[in-house]
């Protein structure tokens, strides 16, 4: 193991002379030039200015991710909006410059960490894609750090088949720690065996998600450059069988993941021939618990190497780690780490970490690191992401080149006409059941507009549904027969994982409320009002129905709950009238917690709502 803290360095030629020191006063001048010429910034890199949405959406400082952000990455991106993100500026990019200051043991140093062109976006509907290139990696040139397409939405879930160079899959992802130092655990390796999770490699993967569960299956090759991208001779490095499986995280605050690899690497002879190889298992299990406010992730990781080496027998490995993480608010970020790893050599390390955004995408860094049996080590980095502007959208058009407009006059950054089938609408009132709606001027009509332009900015539809009637997460449409305005505001103001925070001032939670209220035409709506009433201490929910004009001879309600690519239907209720004729209820009882979409029947039509059972949260 080599560098500070477990930061492995790999075998690659320095940068020329005194290079290292022009890029950091290059790297400082710019950022000083943005940091002045811009406000605040409201995205990094590529999928964000894609969106229209605040980076603080996805990272809490990135690269740390947030639990959207999280189900973002982990869904390879399939969940974004694909008709605004085909009209994005494709590029990004990121400087990270760190400074590690002298102690008993080393001198002073400053060196690029990363300098690096991201991009991403998507080829068609279905198929995304992602690279990152470094031009500087711990100051040595950089290798192709990930390059990847993903097929996606297969077998009618948001499954996908994956294809490139990617993070290896893990129950947490290693390259998105923003720690200084790495983990321990994820870089350790054993004799001439160089697999670690800590790398990107080039493979293929199987994974996808339903709202409780995320799962991966990966066949992985080589970290290298993109030269050995097909090189798949086991001789020349290590080939490896990856299993993941998560519950939770996403619409709950807690994680529990367990993950299972079988692999094989090379070993060498003197002369650099092959000679034998080496097979090695890993098998670890991780805990997470994550809040706005508190992110708490542990794991236990262990493993066996048969041959780690000539002349060397079997090797047990194990890792554990405990992390501790405090954000107060976007910009403050403070986080406390154990860590050890024990192989053929064994390495501990202690490490407190406070991260300062001066703006969602510029930020600061300090570390205190200690080892036992080593003088405490202080580092400091510089982080910054883009370029982006509040309020705005770096557009493409390749004859024409990139343009920056406001994220309400780009086409499809705002209105309902950006939705999928709503081009060519004449407004709202062409909306169910808002062709008869009153009160619309003045100003509660100004409110809904302006709610309408914060709603589609910020990508709410990318979860909530193209016309807003479910999907990740709750349907919108009839939620003011539901809950009641303050309540509206307060899931807005407080939102529960994995919905971000977007920071939306009162007037603008009002203005949010005012419009997802309008949606089915509000209190004018002809449509049937379903409400629920959960019964306390039991899975059972009263279901109340109430038919604004016409009351139907017979109705019903039949509950299912999606799971991945396929439906798992529940109980079905007849309803009964109550002393109000315009008015039905039944009693449903639920066999498991989870979203469940009830469809109500009534005279040969039906609607449909999704409601959540169980959770406490």
């Amino acid at each position: 193991m080599g560098g500070r803290l477990g930061t492995t360095r790999p075998a690659r030629s320095p940068l020329p002379k005194g290079l290292s020191g022009r890029l950091f006063l290059l790297f400082t001048l710019v950022g000083s030039l943005v940091f002045l010429s811009q406000g605040r910034a409201e995205a990094i890199p590529a999928f964000a200015n894609g969106q229209g949405l605040s980076c603080t959406a996805c990272h809490t400082t990135f690269p740390g991710m947030t639990p959207y952000g999280m189900m973002t990455m982990m869904s390879n991106f399939q969940d974004l909006d694909y008709r605004k993100q085909r009209q994005a500026f494709p590029l990004a990019l990121r400087v990270q410059v760190e400074t590690l200051l002298a102690n008993k043991s080393h001198p002073a140093s400053t060196v690029a960490q990363t300098l690096s062109i991201l991009g991403g976006g998507f080829i068609g509907p279905h198929v995304t894609w992602y690279g990152e290139q470094p031009i500087v990696d711990s100051g040595f040139p950089g290798v192709t750090e990930q390059m990847w397409l993903s097929w996606n939405d297969l077998f009618h879930g948001s499954n996908s088949i994956q294809v490139g160079k990617f993070h290896t899959p893990f129950p947490f992802m290693p390259a998105h720690g923003w720690t200084l130092g790495n983990y321990l655990l994820a870089t350790q390796t054993t004799g001439q065996n160089t697999f670690n999770p800590n790398d990107a490699r080039w493979g293929t993967a199987f994974s996808g998600m339903t709202r409780n569960w995320m799962y991966n299956a990966s066949w992985l090759t080589g970290s290298g450059p993109i030269g050995t991208a097909l090189d798949y001779n086991p001789q020349a490095g290590p080939r490896t069988l990856d299993f993941n499986l998560t519950y939770g995280g996403m619409v709950r605050p807690w994680a529990i993941g367990a993950v299972a690899m079988k692999g094989t690497a090379p070993l060498f002879g003197a002369g650099g021939a092959y000679v034998a190889g080496d097979a090695f298992t890993r098998q670890g299990l991780y805990y997470s618990y994550q809040t706005r406010s508190w992110f708490v992730q542990t794991m236990y990781y262990i493993g066996q190497d048969a041959r780690p080496d000539l002349n060397v027998g079997a090797t047990p490995f194990h890792g554990a780690m405990l992390e501790i993480e405090r954000d107060f608010g976007w910009r403050n970020h403070v986080l406390v780490r154990y860590d050890v790893a024990s192989s053929d050599t064994l390495n501990r390390q202690y490490i407190l970490d406070d991260a300062y955004n001066f703006l969602p995408n510029l930020k600061v860094t300090g570390e205190l690191g200690l080892q036992p049996g080593a003088h405490p080590s202080i580092a400091f980095a510089f982080d910054w992401a883009g370029p982006f502007q509040q309020g705005k959208r770096y557009l493409w058009n390749p004859p024409v080149g990139a343009r920056l407009v406001s994220i309400h006059s780009a086409p499809g950054g705002s209105g309902m006409a950006g939705m999928p089938g709503m081009a060519g609408m004449p407004g709202m009132a062409g909306m169910p059941g808002m062709a008869g709606m009153h009160g619309m001027s003045g100003m509660h009509g100004a409110q809904i507009a302006a709610g309408e332009h914060l709603v589609a900015a910020n990508g709410c539809s990318g979860c909530h549904g193209a016309t807003f009637g479910g999907g990740v997460g709750p349907a919108l449409v009839g939620i003011e027969h539901r809950l009641a305005p303050a309540q509206i505001a307060n899931f807005i103001a407080h939102p529960r994982a994995p919905m971000p925070n977007f920071g939306f001032t009162k007037p603008q939670i009002a203005e949010i409320v005012a419009y997802l209220s309008s949606l089915d035409g509000g209190g004018n709506g002809m449509t049937p009002i379903i409400t629920t009433t959960p019964v306390a201490g039991r899975d059972d929910v009263i279901v109340s129905v109430r038919f604004p004009m016409t009351i139907p001879k017979t109705a019903s309600i039949a509950t299912s709950m999606s799971m991945g690519g396929g439906t798992t239907h529940g109980s079905t209720a007849v309803l009964h009238k109550t002393s109000n004729p315009h008015v039905w209820t039944a009693r449903i009882h639920f066999d498991m917690a989870g979203p469940w979409t009830l469809r109500l029947n009534y005279d040969g039509k039906h609607l449909t709502q999704t409601i959540e059972i169980g959770d406490s949260r």
